[in-house]
């Protein structure tokens, strides 16, 4: 069992339950990012140009990469919208969360870090006429706009989740990527954050063992963690020798 594929479930179940009476899309990977045309250096989305706001910091806002080490995990090209897509969100704000899982193949003790940090970065190298991040204020948030031009012209989550997955599945380590979108309310962005903590408590955990050679198990702020996931300590065994 995969060091995160607790949490990969957590959201299979979390699908499962939000897709009951909500209105859901779902797309199939289809390399539309590509025909999309880029911004470049002048892709600013300034606020009387906004068609709308992701993740504003007055709004729910959530971001986070999960991966698993079985393809079968993952419905590779597969992008679910639970809430409002934006050619139907002009002229609002929405609460944001994007939850991207990817299957991945060659992590181990001495790379896994390293390859996370990758996959995260890939989040600013989305080049998109009319989409601009505006802002990653803190940890596991993401603030974005979409001007009014783009939304006219057809921009979608369908666009953007292929983009993205166009940037990911460049990485010869990937093998499938699958991404969530919810914009249905503040409280169904909440509802993942729990998930999303545990989450991060692994990858803080994976952190410490690629920074610390020796293993300091009983004073270590992570141990708890270490404890409970499957992989972890035998990581860090692996990583001492």
């Amino acid at each position: 069992m995969g060091i995160l594929d607790a949490a990969i479930g957590r959201i299979r179940d979390y699908m499962s339950r939000q897709c009951q009476g909500q209105p859901v899309a779902t797309f199939l990977y289809d390399g539309t990012g590509r025909t999309w045309p880029a911004g470049g250096k002048n892709n600013i989305v300034l606020g009387h140009d906004t068609g709308t706001e992701l993740g504003n910091p007055r709004q729910e806002s959530l971001s986070l990469i999960l991966w698993a080490d079985e393809q079968a995990r993952i419905q590779d090209g597969r992008i679910t919208v639970i809430g409002p897509d934006l050619p139907d969100a002009q002229g609002k704000s929405l609460p944001f969360a994007k939850i991207v899982m990817v299957a991945v193949h060659g992590f181990d003790e001495e790379n896994t870090c390293d390859r996370w940090q990758e996959m995260d970065l890939l989040r600013f190298d989305i080049d998109l006429a009319g989409y601009m991040m505006r802002a990653v204020s803190q940890y596991q948030r993401e603030w974005s706009r979409v001007s009014r031009i783009a939304l006219e012209n057809g921009f979608s989550f369908s666009i953007l989740g292929s983009a993205l997955m166009d940037r990911m599945k460049a990485k010869e380590y990937i093998d499938g990527v699958e991404i969530l979108f919810v914009t249905e309310s503040p409280e169904a962005v909440r509802e993942l954050r729990e998930v999303a903590n545990d989450a991060m408590s692994i990858i803080g955990a994976l952190n410490r063992i690629n920074e610390e050679i020796e293993a300091n198990c009983p004073t270590c702020d992570y141990r708890a963690v270490c404890d409970a996931v499957d992989g972890l300590r035998e990581m860090h065994a692996a990583r001492s020798k």
